[in-house]
């Protein structure tokens, strides 16, 4: 124990001292270039502020957007395309490395359109890399490798080949994250082959270690095999380096192809003690290179070693230690040092792995406490699992959303600017030349069509208000029978078959339904809370008539005050009935009913939500069963919806939607309108209904 404590003091030490070390180049690097600032003419002046944005975007987000906004401003108005595209760029990098990708997005894009109407550079290559990293992030897989190869024939066109040895790098990366392992094979080789041209050792060990994560994701013992080769020749070429970080991934790479967790299968050998050896030394070596990715997931690792031995509060250690590390990653992804060669897409690939490792030791703490017995504790963390999961999905599928709309937002924006220019000139032609006459011409007709209209109007909106009035309260009383025959008839069911219990409870609860029923239809207009209640009311009704068969929600915008809002009432009963009728009475599983009123441009939209078998299924059902039920209420609430449309002066539009699963398979129904409400200090100056 007192081992560790100074093992680890040490490795601290050393840790600070080589970040204070790199800080102190950064900063040397950032006062040589501002130095020369003061003494450059105006282009080389716009090419060092590139430099300094370029410098300062993995490390400070506000300077590299000063340096960026400055060397824009000079390269427009000295007409330096290449420096307007570079700051552009720069701007983009600087988003990116704060993991803002819309923006980054926005930023790329800009400079496409500029630096590809220019000669091929190293700063378009490195545009395309970008937009090749942005992709392999949300999961497009292709089109991430298209952009790649642009990049590639950019740094070939220039005769670049050691910015252009990223690119099968890049590629064999994404391959073997979407689990392609014979087309990561193919670019791993491609790429030990550039790096062999180059002589270059340091990325020939980088290749190998990947290539052999490739193999090791064959799940073969001749694959196996093969992984353990190349982990070992690019372990020795990381020792003659000393490069910790090739020591630590390639240590991390041959613990797992010897313990039980990711790349085991059916007659693999498994030797713990050898992958605990492995994952300690390669935690040693990740924490001399400050990568707290790795130490995350070799905790992870040992975790998983430390439970199947049952060395249960050793297991627990590692997990708090797995945590501390991988939060570090994913709170601030920009700022820790990358385990890939290369830099911008490392950092890519180390957040999308940080966030696989935290599912893993959330896997781990699940297995852990089923381990010691503690089932309650371990389904907690089979929910974190759950959500956790759902949580990086969705934030994938917002973020390609997001990026989306951000490409077509840039198309669209450089469409309207150019249509616009040309319409601006017609209009103002136009506009002169006809806006005297129109002027006065429009203005007599207008006026004259204004009083002949408001005269019209007013004595037709009388008629109408007085003839809608009479039509709703007419409608009203026609559906309320019809729904108290259902009821009754639910009553008589229970009694029928001599269920006392069933029928005194639905009895005492019709009871109360009915009051509501009365009240409401005395009234024009009740307040939403005595409407809830009553929905509430005839849903309890339901639940006992239709016992274990579904749930419901009654949702109100926090923006309505239910007390002081009127609506007309008795409007959304029916549609809640057939949702129970139609839709979850024929489902085999429990369904649920979500009624929603929100306030819309000062309307109530009223939403009602199941998941029943869909209108289709339902209607196939009730044939077979020689069902001739017709929804009456149904059709006189469209009635009534009519006529308080034509009141209001508004079509309200009744739409009832069939929900379809992602196999596009019926999932259930959605109804939804708007309906008028007055306030409470309005409710006496509604329209008389006499």
């Amino acid at each position: 124990m007192f081992r560790s404590i100074i093992l680890c003091t040490f490795l601290g030490i050393v840790q600070l001292l080589c970040g204070m070390n790199n800080q102190s180049e950064q900063l040397t690097k950032a006062d040589s270039l501002k130095s020369k600032l003061a003494n450059a003419g105006a282009i080389e002046r716009i090419d060092i502020l590139n430099e300094l944005a370029s410098h300062y975007a993995t490390i400070n987000f506000d300077s590299s957007i000063m340096f960026s906004a400055q060397a824009m401003q000079s390269a427009t108005v000295y007409g330096y395309d290449a420096g307007v595209g570079i700051a552009r760029l720069n701007t983009g990098n600087a988003y990116y490395y704060r993991m803002d990708l819309k923006n980054a997005l926005l930023s790329y894009l800009s400079a496409l359109k500029t630096l590809e109407e220019l000669n091929p550079s190293k700063k378009l290559g490195e545009l395309y890399m970008q937009l090749g990293n942005i992709n392999y992030y949300i999961g497009r897989t292709e089109k991430s490798i298209t952009f790649y190869k642009l990049a590639l024939k950019s740094f070939k066109a220039i005769h670049d080949d050691s910015q252009a040895l990223q690119v099968p790098y890049a590629i064999m990366f994404t391959y073997l994250i979407d689990n392609q392992s014979d087309s990561a094979e193919f670019y791993g080789k491609v790429f030990l082959t550039e790096c062999d041209k180059l002589n270059d050792q340091n990325m020939r060990a980088h290749g190998l270690n990947v290539l052999g994560w490739a193999y090791s994701q064959m799940l073969t013992p001749e694959s196996r095999q093969k992984a353990i080769d190349c982990n070992y020749e690019s372990l020795e070429i990381g020792k003659e380096m000393s490069d910790e970080t090739l020591i630590a991934v390639n240590y991390l790479n041959l613990g797992n192809n010897y313990d039980r967790c990711d790349w085991a299968f059916e007659g693999s050998t498994v030797d713990l003690v050898l992958a605990r050896s492995f994952h300690e030394k390669a935690f040693l070596a990740a924490h001399k290179a400050g990568l707290h990715l790795l130490m995350g997931a070799i905790s992870n690792y040992l975790a998983a070693i430390d439970i199947e031995e049952g060395k249960f509060k050793q297991a627990e250690v590692n997990l708090q230690n797995s945590k501390n590390h991988l939060d570090t990653v994913l709170m601030a992804p920009y700022a820790h040092s990358s385990t890939g060669p290369f830099n911008s897409f490392g950092k890519m690939v180390d957040y999308i792995l940080a966030q696989q490792h935290r599912v893993y030791m959330y896997e781990r703490q699940f297995k852990l406490e089923m381990a010691r017995g503690k089932t309650n504790k371990a389904i907690e963390y089979l929910h974190l699992i759950y959500q956790y999961s759902d949580s990086i999905y969705a934030q994938q599928q917002a973020r390609q959303f997001e990026l989306i709309m951000a490409e077509a937002e840039a198309d669209k924006t450089d469409q309207k600017i150019r249509a616009l220019m040309q319409e601006n000139e017609l209009r103002k032609m136009r506009l002169n030349q006809s806006l005297l006459i129109f002027s006065t011409v429009a203005g007599a007709i207008l006026l004259i069509s204004m009083a002949l209209l408001l005269f019209i109007q007013h004595r037709r909106n009388r008629a109408e208000q007085k003839s809608a009035s009479m039509e709703q309260r007419l409608l009203r009383a026609q559906m309320n029978p019809h729904f108290l025959f259902n009821s009754l008839a639910s009553i008589q069911n229970y009694i029928i078959n001599e269920k006392s219990d069933e029928a005194s409870l639905y009895l005492s609860r019709f009871s109360q339904l009915v009051r509501n029923v009365l009240d409401n239809s005395a009234e024009e207009f009740v307040s939403l809370e005595n409407e809830v209640d009553a929905i509430q009311n005839y849903l309890e009704l339901q639940k006992v008539r239709y016992a274990g068969k579904f749930d419901f929600k009654l949702l109100v915008d926090n923006q309505i005050d239910p007390e002081f809002t009127y609506i007309p009432p008795m409007l959304a009963q029916p549609f809640i009935e057939n949702s129970i009728e139609h839709g979850i009475k024929h489902l085999e599983t429990k369904g649920y009913i979500d009624i929603r009123f929100l306030l819309d441009d000062g309307l109530i939209r009223f939403e009602v939500e199941d998941n029943g078998v869909g209108r289709e299924k339902a209607g196939i059902i009730e044939h077979r069963q020689n069902s001739h039920h017709r929804s009456l209420s149904t059709s006189i609430t469209r009635e009534r919806l009519l006529a308080i449309g034509q009141k209001i002066k508004k079509k309200i539009k009744l739409e009832i939607i069939d929900l379809k699963n992602k196999d596009g398979n019926a999932c259930g129904t959605k109804v939804t309108f708007r309906i008028p409400c007055v306030s409470n200090h309005l409710k006496d100056e509604k329209p008389e209904s006499g």
